[in-house]
């Protein structure tokens, strides 16, 4: 498989609304604009991510416009006790009018308010700021402040998928190898973020997508013995992968591009261990799982149902030029995804 690495800003659509050219990149160089898609609006979906992990707990903050709904959406989680808080500040028919981000690392600010909900998401070329004040769903104070650092010249991974059905894309960035601190201040317990063992990821997605979607993702970023950032992105599902996959390892800030990864694992039991192995060879890793952060959110004929699975990383990954890496108890992730939108 030839990977296509897109080197120069490219328009991401054409004038019928089709991916002009498949492919990734490790800088943004696709131009994506609202305006440019053609299919029907209610099948627009745009979203921006965040997820800050350490050995025990993971806050997610997302801004989500999937046009017919959308919103805010706030989730602490002790990942050791299965304590959780969340909450929803939901908008009815956005229609793209929630995100002002262009892409994942362009300065911007998003907020996100509602009755006790108060979300910020402030975005500069050093750091991400991300904070939250507000009551959870059972009524009790939440508040949150975290610092994402942004080293200079951060690669990240970038990839533009076509799916079978015309007028269907995935555009999709995901930012790695953040260390985060903070503080959280939830109903379960208060808890601080350090640099020195907490990450931050972006999934920053913009797409039209088929009704029925299944995929899976996995990630995480750590400090290895040697003192520099070590990252992966692995997934597949996400339409037709000819040009590309998204699969790529980081480190010390720099992105190299690795081939299709095939995972092994008990269908029934979704902690048993996950071994994971690629066609090149450069990504041999099994996880070792440690908490299974299961939501539903099906309703009738739409909503997600996803494992998303937390656990230990190890194994051996090879660096573009042959250098491998020895991965020891690696905190990480991976999900399936089954999706009706």
């Amino acid at each position: 498989m030839k990977q296509v690495e897109i080197l120069e800003k490219t328009p991401l659509l054409d004038e019928k609304g089709e991916i002009l050219t498949p492919g990734y990149c490790v800088y943004n160089n696709y131009i994506y604009n609202h305006r440019d898609v053609k299919a029907n609006p209610m099948r627009i979906k745009e979203w921006d991510f965040y997820q800050i992990s350490d050995k025990q707990y993971t806050v997610q903050m997302t801004v989500a416009d999937i046009s017919f709904g959308g919103g805010g959406n706030v989730s602490v989680i002790d990942r050791e006790t299965g304590k959780r808080v969340d909450r929803l500040n939901l908008s009815i028919m956005p229609r793209g009018k929630l995100i002002s981000s262009k892409d994942g690392f362009t300065p911007h600010f998003i907020h996100n308010k509602g009755n006790n909900f108060d979300m910020r998401i402030q975005v500069t070329p050093e750091k991400r700021i991300l904070t939250f004040e507000g009551f959870d769903f059972k009524k009790k104070p939440l508040k949150i402040y975290i610092e994402m650092d942004i080293m200079p010249d951060l690669q990240s991974l970038t990839m533009a998928v076509p799916f079978k059905e015309k007028g269907h894309f995935y555009l999709n960035q995901k930012v790695n190898c953040m260390p985060a601190r903070g503080r959280v201040e939830a109903s379960f317990g208060s808890f601080d973020f350090d640099e020195d063992t907490a990450f931050g990821v972006l999934d920053w997605g913009r797409g039209v997508w088929p009704y029925k979607c299944k995929w899976y993702w996995g990630n995480g970023s750590a400090y290895l013995p040697d003192g520099k950032i070590f990252g992966f992105e692995i997934g597949w599902g996400f339409g037709e992968m000819y040009a590309c996959t998204e699969n790529t390892l980081f480190y010390d800030g720099k992105a190299h591009k690795i081939g299709m990864v095939f995972l092994e694992k008990d269908e029934t039991d979704y902690m048993k261990p996950w071994v994971f192995t690629s066609n090149d060879g450069r990504f041999e890793m099994t996880m070792t799982p440690e908490y299974d952060n299961y939501t539903s959110s099906r309703v009738g004929l739409i909503g997600n149902r996803c494992h998303q699975v937390f656990g230990r990383w190890s194994g051996e990954v090879t660096l573009d030029g042959g250098e491998k890496l020895d991965i020891k108890d690696m905190t990480a992730f991976c999900e399936y995804s089954d999706n009706r939108w």
